[in-house]
């Protein structure tokens, strides 16, 4: 196996910088969209040998440095009693029953992942075996604050951030429901990680919108418990917080290895909060349509804030968006491999 990406998450001396792409399973690539005719989301998500093929599609296309583990945030939340819905024309998700109450939040159980999430531990099996002399797989879930900001919500939520009334209104009802969350992904990423996964990554898309008192106080400990949960599993932890610049003074001491560094700041600026961990990131998505010469140029400037991180992988500081153009997506992983190569 190639564990260039792992050796960086380690901070141990690597050949070159790492990449992987924030959405790659999916996106850009043909061999997906064919799947997507035939299958809607969920079933490619909750089918192992569709969520393992479509795992292994960027590898073998673009070459890059790690797998990450098809499916969505919200799947994980299904088997506490959420009833989750992705439209057709969208693709945007949905909870037919959000949660609003303190009934809502008692009615959600805490199950055992391997009941009705044994599709992910199925699927991460497969995925150990086909990716065995090819990449690293990372399994990942959703922060417990992104995810109860779905189902508070029911929908993307857009700007009306109802958790963020839940919070200030009903701050014990929000800590519950968190508590529940947080426990149920704990188990989740632990069943992954027991399947085959390689590095277990939290993504946290809606943490951004806290100022950090309300960060620290709601988001911070589960996240902290989650990844002591994996600690003694012996793989990468990895964590992102979009929009988390005001954060960066606290994110080292989270539990994580690698900490993720979204396309708003300058890499060398985040490192100096954040000494001791590795960095992941953090080209803007939309850097992709521009000319090959212009992609050059960032990215030799991220490989030079990077090698100032404990460890660097390089990736996008977001996920990809749907038209990039995928020749332009193969030039950027090329680009960085050979840019980044150690003498």
């Amino acid at each position: 196996m190639n564990e260039t990406f792992l050796k960086a998450c380690r901070g141990e001396k690597v050949p070159y910088t790492p990449i992987w792409i924030m959405r790659q399973a999916g996106r850009v690539l043909p061999d997906y969209r064919e799947l997507a005719k035939k299958y809607d989301f969920l079933a490619l998500c909750k089918t192992p040998e569709l969520a393992a093929r479509v795992t292994v599609q960027p590898v073998d296309a673009l070459g890059v440095d790690a797998a990450i583990f098809f499916s969505d945030i919200l799947t994980t939340v299904e088997p506490m009693g959420m009833q989750l819905q992705f439209a057709r024309d969208t693709g945007g998700p949905r909870f037919l029953n959000p949660v609003r109450t303190k009934a809502d939040v008692e009615r959600l159980t805490v199950p055992d992942p391997e009941g009705g999430l044994k599709f992910v531990k199925d699927a991460v099996a497969i995925l150990k075996k086909e990716l065995a002399d090819k990449v690293p797989l990372i399994g990942f879930a959703g922060g417990p604050f992104t995810v109860a900001t779905y189902m508070i919500e029911g929908a993307n939520p857009g700007k009306s951030f109802l958790i963020k009334r839940m919070l200030y209104e009903n701050p014990d009802l929000l800590r519950a429901l968190l508590d529940k969350v947080t426990r149920l992904t704990a188990a989740y990423l632990q069943m992954q990680v027991k399947a085959g996964a390689n590095a277990a990554m939290l993504f946290d898309s809606w943490a951004g919108i806290l100022s950090q008192r309300d960060y620290v106080d709601f988001v911070l400990p589960g996240v902290k418990q989650i990844n002591e949960s994996l600690k003694n599993l012996g793989v990468p932890i990895i964590y992102f917080a979009l929009d988390g610049t005001s954060f960066y003074s606290r994110l080292k001491d989270c539990g994580a290895d690698v900490i993720v560094v979204d396309y708003r700041e300058r890499l060398d600026h985040a490192i100096r909060h954040m000494p001791g961990v590795s960095i992941m990131g953090n080209l803007d998505p939309f850097a992709l349509f521009a000319p090959l010469p212009n992609i050059e140029e960032r990215v030799k400037e991220i490989l030079d804030y990077g090698a100032k991180a404990r460890g660097h992988i390089f990736s996008l500081g977001h996920g990809i968006m749907n038209d990039s153009p995928l020749d332009n997506v193969k030039a950027l992983v090329q680009m960085v491999h050979r840019l980044s190569k150690r003498s």
